[in-house]
């Protein structure tokens, strides 16, 4: 992704943005906001890039949409070196829960807290998102060159296979039964 200049602020006024119809494109993150997501992974690979724009629906419902990519250095928990996973973040945030609800939309979008509509931590919602796309299990892909272990068969030992194995073999030795 190209490199910008534009730094995305941390703290935003949710109804002052949709009022302006604010929007940012290819704004950076500032990574020194992001200690949780620092903490996630072994670091942060260039930069933190969101598109990220403000908007009210027909329903009247505040939006935030939002576009934000990343690539964090995780371990691979095959091989255990170090390998690059990249987080593409598309998210849709309301904190009109009551509305969405009124309008039966709330499988829709994703929603969040906003007491004071004054001040949003943007970040916080942002870092929140990314923490969620790192993998449970993070490895490379199944057949990467780069993973030392690519390809590898992973079972161990001969699994033997027996009529008790089918769970329906009790269930016809009882039918046999009861025909005798």
């Amino acid at each position: 992704m190209p490199t910008t200049n534009v730094l995305l602020p941390h703290d935003i006024d949710l109804d002052k943005c949709i009022a302006l119809n604010s929007s940012y494109t290819q704004a950076r993150v500032d990574l020194a906001e992001l200690p949780r997501l620092q903490e996630s992974c072994v670091r942060i690979e260039g930069e933190v890039l969101a598109d990220i724009s403000f908007e009210n629906d027909l329903n009247s419902m505040r939006l935030i949409h939002g576009h934000v990519v990343a690539d964090v250095v995780l371990i691979c928990q095959r091989c255990g070196n170090e390998y690059v996973e990249h987080l593409d973040l598309n998210f849709s945030l309301t904190p009109d829960l009551e509305r969405a609800k009124a309008y039966n939309l709330e499988s829709k979008y994703d929603f969040f807290d906003a007491a004071d509509a004054s001040k949003i931590d943007l970040y916080n919602l942002i870092e929140d998102g990314l923490i969620l796309e790192i993998p449970t299990y993070p490895k490379h892909d199944e057949d990467s060159p780069e993973c030392e272990l690519a390809g590898s068969d992973w079972s161990y030992g001969e699994i033997e296979k027996s009529e008790s194995d089918n769970p329906f073999a009790a269930l016809a030795a009882l039918k046999g039964q009861l025909k005798e």
